[in-house]
């Protein structure tokens, strides 16, 4: 773990040495101060793709805190150094970014295309059903494939219809493969809609677990989707009341352990360890 203050940290990002600058980047991960969005910003366009990506991935993680700067920077990007905007701008998983996007699926550079097609997908951008599919036509290969991956996501019968009308115009096998994919995540969230479930984007337990000891902010965030989708599974819960705890976050620990109780009424064995837990807190 780096030593360094925020300051410090800050600093050296525009360190000539690429060391320094790697351990900078790191130490920032999960802050949310607004003086750091600027320079994570310019970090954007290091020369280094770990602190282009990873500075992207911190001023994603802030949210409603850095959404608007990031629009604005965005706006006025060109080519290359607008990617990793793009991503940030993703990860924010504000609604307000849909139009800016809708704009950038006709950007001059392919990769902020491709980040740009995705994004609709998955902040849901039904509306956008046109846009997307004209992603269909890109000249690039990923565009396309985002373009595939973005309608399973909206999951309705019409991205559906437009997954199939492209696999059938394809005969690249592997092209071939991702529409069946997306055929079939879509076709699954239909289901799940369909019976009344929150249908909720998750990532899988091990690859969150990993996280925790680069960006426990994210790790927090990626934990809350199965506590928002109510999953029945009870190490998501476990490790968010962890976290919290080291995090002195008394209300969400609760908040967690409360849920947990609910979801886990049928099963006094699990349900046991979260009321144990939480008559300590009070």
């Amino acid at each position: 773990m780096s030593n360094l203050s925020f300051e410090e940290a800050i600093n050296n990002l525009s360190d000539d040495d690429v060391k320094v600058r790697k351990e900078a980047i790191e130490s920032l991960v999960g802050i949310t101060d607004e003086e750091a969005i600027e320079p994570l910003i310019k970090a954007t366009t290091d020369d280094n793709a770990q602190v282009r990506f990873k500075a992207a991935e911190i001023l994603g993680s802030m949210g409603d805190v850095a959404v608007d700067k990031l629009i604005e920077e965005f706006t006025n990007a060109e080519g290359k150094d607008k990617r990793f905007l793009a991503f940030a701008l993703k990860e924010t998983e504000d609604e307000k970014v849909i139009p800016y996007f809708v704009e950038a699926v006709d950007d001059e550079d392919f990769g902020v295309r491709k980040v740009a097609v995705r994004a609709l997908g998955e902040l849901q951008a039904d509306d956008e059903l046109d846009t997307i599919a004209k992603c269909l036509e890109d000249e690039d290969w990923g565009v396309k494939l985002a373009a595939i991956q973005a309608l399973g996501d909206l999951a309705t019968d019409e991205a559906i219809q437009l997954i199939k009308d492209a696999r059938k115009g394809e005969d690249d096998k592997d092209f071939k493969k991702s529409c069946n994919k997306a055929i079939k995540k879509a076709e699954k969230r239909q289901k799940a809609k369909a019976s009344g479930e929150t249908v909720v984007k998750v990532i899988p337990m091990s690859t969150i677990k990993e996280m925790e000891k680069t960006n426990m902010q994210k790790a927090i965030k990626e934990y809350e989707r199965y506590v928002e989708a109510k999953m029945a599974k009870d190490a998501p819960y476990k490790r968010l009341c962890v976290l919290y705890r080291k995090e002195n976050d008394y209300d969400n620990e609760v908040r967690v352990l409360e849920t947990a109780i609910e979801v886990f009424a049928d099963n006094d064995k699990k349900a046991s360890y979260f009321k144990k837990r939480l008559a300590k807190l009070k």
